[in-house]
């Protein structure tokens, strides 16, 4: 089975995932960083600020997927 890693992108910063998981596609790779972005938003929140968080899923080598999510605060 392939390894992929998933480096985060938290404000600005990178932290790159060194260990990475096993998993069978490159589609199953990408599904669980989906599953996992509310919960990297929720730990990467601030309060009256904007959060901007991606997970960069690889093989390795290159580049796979990139998941984003974003919490916008507005005030009023």
């Amino acid at each position: 089975m392939p390894r992929y890693f998933f480096h985060q992108h938290v404000r600005g910063q990178k932290i790159e995932d060194p260990r990475g998981k096993l998993f069978p596609t490159d589609g199953t790779a990408c599904h669980k960083a989906v599953q996992r972005m509310p919960a990297n938003l929720k730990r990467a929140a601030v309060r009256s600020h904007n959060t901007y968080v991606a997970t960069e899923v690889t093989d390795g080598n290159r580049t796979l997927f990139v998941v984003r999510g974003t919490v916008i605060v507005e005030r009023r």
